[in-house]
């Protein structure tokens, strides 16, 4: 195996590791009752906005 295909696999297997750990939060958020507002940030993020010269 080379170094390339360890690297990619170490960086597969992270990926899914974070896609197994986060789903249950997500779940839990999008079926709460009430609503959270523009402070949510995972509803509202807040991108930085680049500003468009004329």
């Amino acid at each position: 195996m080379s170094t390339w295909q360890f690297a990619m696999g170490v960086v597969l297997a992270l990926a899914a590791l974070a896609v197994v750990v986060a789903t249950p939060f997500l779940a839990v958020h999008s079926r709460t009752e009430h609503d959270h507002g523009p402070g949510c940030w995972w509803c509202h993020p807040r991108l930085p906005h680049r500003r468009t010269r004329p």
